[in-house]
């Protein structure tokens, strides 16, 4: 089957072969033409016709096919730039040499160094998105060889490092990424690559590939030319944020922000999120990735335990804004602010980290001693009369062991009987007793005298259990084995009482 640059070799070779019949007419109307044409255009005609009778025309289609199998295409279209060369050049140029400023003066926009200096703020995160646009280059391609591995690897650099040392290897446990991933992300990327449903990659797409990976190292080493010339120059355009942060970091974060002027007007809130990555964590749960800022590299957060973690972060970020203002302002250029602020930082964190205080026993005050006033009056002694303590307790208490009470015959409940005091017996008021309880008392005294008189006199040895000699053992009624009274004994007896009449007797 004929493929697309055969039918366009074959185009070329109808157009080259010559035509006799078609030779003469052609000529007679060039002719034609040359005469009816102006001269402008007859020198232009002409000069084109040199041009193609001296220079040999390329096949488009075979050059693009050499650079396919060539490989030697660039990705990158920043590194073909020239005034990115020449900028880079005055750059490495510069980074060595020491800024010539007076001792207590800060850079300023009517220096000559200035304007390469902002120049450098937005040409490093212009090479972070050209860096960007060759991982996603690169990602496109080798994401039929290794899919999983965007997943595992999500730093932009390290991804391509990985990508660039695999190539098309198919035994991954050959290959040390001890210098570019932790243990856990080697595992992961072994034990998937073991799994993988991806496939080889062409010749062609590996080379292009791989010079994407170069190219993107390249950059790579031009931001760090960069940020290193804008570390030289941190004493002098940021000398308050560089003793706060340090001078490498603070170059980070102004680069990051876009320049000191937009870090000074961001909040504290926004900081913390300035150069902010996704980082892998490597779990199985939602939360398997973290963000993190430029400003959780600084010393002052890393060496904070991770319980007081977020309080230092919040405090830096604060405190690096606070920096950037009076930086942006030109106050302070020996950096007196930010060595103060660093140390309130300290002072801070010292404090949320010391134990807390133990409790301290508190004493009892004092008593009072002086007397107090009482409340008296007729109500209240007879208050206090009422529910005061009687006599009688007053004795009980104050009865000795050893020493046998009185016997009180005269109290119908269980008790003892009057208390001796020294061992002799101690005269009681007689309690008072109203008129009706003394009545009360005799009826129920006649009460229990004719329940008493009424009952039987039966013996106390009486049952009601009888033996018999045919049954043994039977119930029977002591009672009915009393002989009923004669009729003259219920009326002539010593012990019987006047009987009531029936009927009143009548006056003669």
């Amino acid at each position: 089957m004929a493929t697309l640059a055969d039918s366009f070799l074959q185009d070329l070779e109808d157009l080259e072969e010559p035509d006799p019949e078609a030779d003469e007419p052609a000529a007679k109307k060039a002719k034609k033409g040359k005469k009816a044409l102006p001269v402008e255009k007859d020198l232009s005609i002409a000069s084109l016709v040199e041009d193609e009778e001296g220079d040999e025309i390329p096949d488009a289609i075979q050059v693009f096919m050499n650079n396919e199998k060539s490989g030697s295409s660039s990705v990158s279209e920043m590194l073909k730039n020239d005034e990115f060369q020449k900028l880079m050049d005055e750059v490495r140029e510069r980074k060595d040499e020491q800024p010539a400023l007076e001792l207590g003066k800060q850079l300023s926009e009517e220096d000559t160094e200035y304007p390469l200096i902002t120049r450098c703020n937005s040409l490093v995160r212009e090479i972070d998105d050209e860096m960007m646009n060759i991982h996603r280059f690169v990602r496109d391609i080798y994401s039929k060889k290794f899919p999983e591995l965007e997943s595992i690897v999500t730093s932009p650099l390290d991804y391509l490092q990985v990508v660039q040392r695999i190539g098309n290897t198919k035994d991954l446990t050959t290959i040390d990424f001890s210098d570019i991933l932790p243990n856990t992300a080697v595992m992961a990327i072994t034990v998937t690559a073991s799994m993988t449903a991806g496939t080889q990659l062409p010749r062609q797409e590996l080379d292009k590939m791989l010079v994407g990976c170069d190219e993107a190292f390249l950059l790579n080493d031009c931001k760090r030319d960069v940020l290193l010339y804008l570390e030289s120059r941190m004493s002098g355009l940021a000398p308050n944020l560089s003793a706060l942060l340090g001078a490498a970091l603070a170059a980070k974060l102004i680069t990051a922000a876009g320049g000191l002027l937009n870090l000074a007007r961001m909040p504290a809130q926004n900081i913390i999120l300035v150069g902010s990555q996704k980082k892998s964590l490597l779990g199985m749960g939602s939360g398997a990735y973290s963000t993190q800022g430029i400003i959780f590299l600084s010393d002052l957060i890393v060496s904070t335990p991770m319980e007081f973690r977020n309080r230092a972060v919040k405090l830096v970020a604060g405190k690096c804004g606070l920096a950037a203002r009076v930086d942006s302002f030109h106050e302070s250029p020996l950096g007196q602010v930010g060595t103060q602020l660093r140390e309130k930082i300290l002072q801070s964190l010292a404090k949320a980290q010391e134990p807390p205080p133990a409790k301290q026993k508190k004493t009892l005050p004092p008593p009072e001693d002086r007397p107090r006033a009482k409340r008296g009056g007729k109500r209240h002694r007879r208050i206090k009369e009422k529910y005061g303590q009687s006599e009688f307790k007053k004795m009980l208490n104050r009865t000795k062991f050893g020493v046998d009470p009185e016997d009180n015959i005269y109290s119908e409940e269980w008790g003892l009987g009057l208390p001796y005091f020294e061992g002799k017996p101690v005269p009681l008021k007689a309690a008072k007793v109203s008129k009706e309880k003394q009545l009360q008392r005799h009826i129920q005294a006649q009460k229990r005298q004719r329940a008493a008189a009424s009952a039987g006199n039966e013996s106390g040895l009486s049952s009601s259990l009888a033996f018999t000699p045919v049954q043994g053992i039977e119930l029977a009624n002591p009672s009915a084995q009393r002989k009923a009274p004669d009729v003259g004994e219920k009326y002539f007896s010593t012990s019987a009482t006047f009987v009531n009449l029936s009927t009143p007797m009548r006056n003669p």
